[in-house]
């Protein structure tokens, strides 16, 4: 089952990035391969997210 993506802003998306890199540190220390993996795997996905958001400008119709 695939889950329905919300629409966040550029920030939003930022704090939660920064999150999971804060997060996969922990596991690579813990020393948890499968779950560092998935953990990037999620960061990945996050990081092309970023990149199909708009600019902040086009949001408010000022280029």
């Amino acid at each position: 089952m695939r889950m329905q993506r919300l629409l966040i802003d550029r920030s939003t998306l930022d704090l939660i990035t920064s999150d999971a890199r804060d997060f996969l540190n922990v596991l690579n220390a813990a020393g948890l391969l499968k779950a560092s993996a998935l953990m990037q795997g999620v960061l990945e996905q996050l990081a092309s997210d970023r990149n199909r958001l708009p600019e902040d400008s086009d949001k408010t119709g000022t280029n």
